[in-house]
């Protein structure tokens, strides 16, 4: 089956119904001369009743219309347009009086532009989604001013999406939905008020591209994620280099947190291996500059320290003491 033939089963052409039609009357009449011709034939009674009621009830009928709530409907008396009808029970003309009726309620159409290039020279196929509905006061200017007003929604809202299509680039279809929906609706908006159809809602559902633009597409977000992850991790080399500069200028001024550091590491290592027991030699440290230099040099600066700690200390009790005695 072919796209148009699709787009038409979408799109039903048929907008009206016809109510009261007047034939009611004529078959009423049919069965009434045909009751009294049976009468005088037969002179059988309960036919004749039976008949009789039958035929009142056709024609008596046939004066009155129901409209249903979600539906308006309009009259047109020997062609000319007399009025709308609300819903409810109405009196109408037989065989005068014609009676088009149309639905109200909100409904939902789709419609697509297939293979069009975009701005950038990019193929695609989009199907969106046009909710529309009559407006209840103007429902005469949906059946009057225009043939088919959902075959003319249909061809107004492909040709605006094409133009769209053809005057925006790929990325912004796919970025930028919510403006084309909104500049859909409102040029589609222009034309249908002249037809009494008020646009509720343009939706784009779907882009479709070709499949090997697909791979390509991503390959490319494939390779700006290695990219973005090759500089975050360059990122954190530098944070943790600058962060080992200002270990290493505390460690150089500070031996003693230099050699706590060193134990900490080395119980660290012993503790992830669990029950491994692992022989480090004190010369290898030595020739690193670690271990028992490590800690002679801590242990002589903090005895340096402490003396000269004393010392002040002493020096603070003979001034205070000679200050008490004078």
């Amino acid at each position: 089956m072919s796209t148009s033939k699709n787009i038409e089963n979408i799109f039903p052409s048929k907008t009206s119904t016809r109510k009261g039609t007047g034939f009611q009357i004529i078959i009423g009449v049919i069965i009434l001369t045909s009751s009294i011709i049976l009468y005088t034939v037969t002179f059988l009674e309960i036919i004749f009743y039976i008949l009789l009621l039958i035929s009142l009830i056709l024609i008596i009928s046939s004066f009155f219309i129901i409209i249903n709530q979600y539906e308006r409907a309009i009259i047109l008396r020997v062609g000319v347009y007399r009025g709308q009808v609300k819903p409810g029970i109405h009196t109408r003309l037989p065989l005068i009086d014609n009676i088009l009726v149309i639905d109200i309620r909100e409904k939902v159409r789709e419609f697509n532009a297939e293979k069009m290039l975009t701005k950038d020279n990019v193929p695609v196929t989009i199907d969106a989604i046009l909710r529309y509905r009559i407006i209840e006061e103007r429902s005469n200017d949906a059946l009057l001013n225009v043939e088919n007003f959902n075959e003319m929604i249909k061809q107004v809202s492909q040709t605006t999406l094409r133009n769209n299509i053809g005057s925006s680039n790929f990325q912004e279809i796919l970025s930028k939905r919510e403006e084309i929906n909104h500049n859909i609706k409102s040029i589609i908006s222009k034309e249908a008020e002249n037809w009494g159809v008020m646009v509720t809602g343009v939706e784009i559902r779907q882009v479709i591209i070709p499949q090997e633009l697909e791979a390509a597409m991503s390959m490319q977000a494939q390779a700006e994620r290695e990219k973005q992850a090759r500089v975050t991790y360059g990122d954190s080399e530098i944070l943790v280099a600058q962060k080992f500069l200002d270990a290493s200028k505390i460690y150089s001024n500070n031996p003693v947190a230099y050699a706590l550091r060193q134990s900490n590491m080395l119980y660290e290592t012993m503790k992830i291996h669990g029950n491994t027991i692992i022989m480090v030699p004190s010369e290898t440290l030595n020739s690193m500059g670690f271990g028992n230099l490590g800690t002679t040099i801590a242990y002589l600066n903090s005895l340096e320290s402490g003396i000269s700690n004393n010392k002040k200390d002493k020096a603070k009790d003979n001034n205070s003491d000679s200050t008490a005695i004078k």
